[in-house]
């Protein structure tokens, strides 16, 4: 096989997997988002300014568990990100066929493209966030955690008296983790000395 046939053979490969990997996003998405970001278009020095709205960061490294947890709550401020975006958008009125409103119904038009756009990427959104139900409320059981009154003397006493069953629960959990990434770390190991 000569080495055109090889690059051509590679070119291809690597198209087949990039396209496995956006396998998830529709294509109506896709066409829809382009369609959108023509709407609510910024400078490229503003789009790309490397301070994303939602950071990857926190997914690297974390279990799965964790990483749906997070991805709910993106998904929810996803939610309501579309819909301020939806009632930012000016109200549909009937049109008037006339010469000088002939400007004022291209926008409307546009408007409406856009108002269609944006529900149906919230629809795809909002089912997509019903496999993440149990995060979304997790993740608000957390937040809620934020308002309990640490300066209320009831509620001290009542934290001190289950601090024994939480403590043995996150120290078990810990535990586990270790002894599964070093099982992990053991097997890598051998299956390393293997390979030598």
């Amino acid at each position: 096989m000569d080495a055109t046939a090889r690059a051509v053979l590679f070119v291809c490969a690597l198209l087949l997997v990039a396209q496995v990997r956006s396998s998830h996003i529709p294509a109506t998405m896709n066409r829809t988002i382009q369609s959108l970001r023509q709407h609510y278009k910024i400078p490229r020095s503003e789009r790309y300014n490397g301070k994303p709205v939602f950071s990857k960061e926190p997914l690297a490294g974390r279990e799965n568990e964790v990483k749906k947890l997070f991805l709910g709550g993106i998904l929810e401020t996803y939610g309501k990100l579309l819909n301020k975006m939806l009632e930012q958008l000016p109200t549909p009125s009937p049109s008037v066929d006339t010469p000088a409103n002939a400007n004022a119904n291209a926008n409307t038009d546009s408007n409406v493209t856009v108002r269609t756009g944006l529900k149906s990427i919230l629809k795809m959104v909002q089912n997509l966030k019903r496999g993440y139900e149990e995060q979304a409320k997790l993740g608000d059981e957390l937040i809620s955690l934020q308002n309990i009154a640490t300066d209320n003397l009831v509620v001290q006493s009542k934290a001190l008296a289950e601090l024994p069953w939480l403590f043995e629960e996150a120290s078990t959990l810990r535990n586990n983790d270790r002894k599964r990434r070093r099982r992990r770390h053991t097997a890598a190991k051998r299956q390393a000395k293997v390979g030598k």
